[in-house]
């Protein structure tokens, strides 16, 4: 992937929490009808793709603008309304960035018209549209970057509208898709914008219009051939995980929880860093001394693969008996079976779940099988082992 802008504003790590809302309101998911704070529910659907072997290696992120469009196996996506007259817009839903930004009718996608599939906004059809008069830019780390202009107008997630919400209108993008970023103010894309270095987002606005009585919000991804799940705002599902939900601290305005120490096969390896909780990425990463040790246990080996980039393969039959065990700073434990590590490839061979890092990212095959709360008002992350069930025991935070 080729990066198409390159800005010199903060590069923020796009962990994108793409969520397909399912439409309709379930009216004890939204904001209780009394007036007081309650929670904001959103049903998503789950589109799986092929990996791309390319983008696995250089980016260890979702390969979102490629010439051929093929993300890293599943994607997420939520539909939110803006404007006025509810212009509805499929947004990727990002713990990583902060930012709500849009694509603009007019707007050039580089290259293509690709980024227009997923909904365009015509900010002269919303009466209360707000412009700013200000510049808007930012850069992801998978060298993706949109730019256009602040603004501020009505959004409405299923049926619960705020007003006056801060967000971006984008004239020129290299992203398939406008993104929803609901992480720390503190990484907002803001540089000199009215003198301020922060503003309200989506969460925090949930928040101080009463919406939401506190700035979290749980994730349940479901299970690994589920075609959906569930992501709230302001409320946790107790029906979906076992035992106890436990608080672990945040390490950074990435949302990052510190990682102990990994069980696999009778031994136990020793990590002691900052973990990124990310699904946007598809497989777990690692520390390279912890990745050849784990490979050694596991029977995957180091090949070539992509353009100069060298991956874990695996044997398709491997015997995936067993389970992996991570265990975190403050007692959390999530236990993941080893059939999470087989990924196979149009040429018949195999891609195993974990490759190396520096970076310690837990993906998608670990996260299905954890129970998240994210409190960013406590800087705390939440997390249990997560129970795959359709009832709901729904609760505000």
């Amino acid at each position: 992937m080729v990066a198409i802008i390159t800005f010199t504003r903060q590069v923020f790590l796009a962990v994108a929490f793409a969520l397909l809302a399912q439409g309709a309101i379930i009216p004890e998911e939204v904001a209780k009808r009394d007036g007081s704070p309650g929670f904001v529910s959103l049903g998503f659907d789950v589109t799986r793709k092929p990996l791309n072997l390319t983008a696995v290696a250089h980016n260890h992120k979702r390969d979102s603008i490629s010439e051929s469009l093929i993300n890293e196996g599943p994607s997420y996506a939520a539909k939110v309304s803006v404007g006025s007259n509810n212009q509805e817009l499929t947004l990727i839903i990002d713990t990583g960035s902060s930012d709500l930004w849009v694509v603009d009718k007019h707007a050039v996608c580089a290259p293509g018209d690709y980024c227009k599939v997923y909904g365009t906004f015509d900010p002269g059809a919303s009466s209360s549209y707000q412009s700013l008069h200000e510049p808007f830019a930012i850069q992801y780390a998978d060298g993706t970057a949109s730019q256009g202009t602040w603004a501020k107008d009505t959004v409405t997630i299923n049926g619960v509208s705020i007003t006056e919400q801060q967000l971006a209108d984008v004239s020129l993008t290299a992203v398939n898709q406008g993104i929803l970023g609901i992480g720390f103010p503190t990484t907002e894309s803001v540089g000199g914008l009215l003198g301020s270095s922060t503003y309200d987002n989506v969460p925090i606005t949930l928040k101080k219009q009463g919406k939401i009585k506190t700035n979290a919000y749980s994730l349940y991804l479901n299970s690994p051939t589920a075609e959906s799940g569930t992501f709230i705002f302001g409320g946790v599902d107790n029906a979906k995980y076992s035992g106890e939900l436990v608080e672990e601290k945040v390490t950074s305005s990435a949302l990052t929880i510190s990682l102990s120490s990994i069980y696999l096969k009778g031994a136990t390896y020793s990590v002691a860093k900052d973990a990124l909780l990310d699904s946007g990425t598809t497989l777990t990463y690692l520390p390279p001394a912890v990745v050849r040790e784990l490979a050694q246990q596991a029977g995957a080996q180091l090949r070539p693969a992509g353009l100069g980039g060298l991956l874990y393969f695996i044997d398709c039959n491997a015997n995936t008996s067993g389970s992996t065990t991570f265990n975190f700073a403050n007692g959390a434990n999530i236990t993941v079976p080893n059939s999470e590590y087989i990924f196979p490839n149009n040429d018949g061979t195999c891609l195993w779940g974990i490759q190396e890092s520096n970076d310690i990212i837990l993906g998608d095959n670990f996260l299905r099988h954890a129970y998240l709360l994210y409190n960013l008002d406590a800087k705390t992350i939440s997390i249990a082992q997560v129970k795959y069930t359709s009832e709901s025991n729904i609760s505000t935070v």
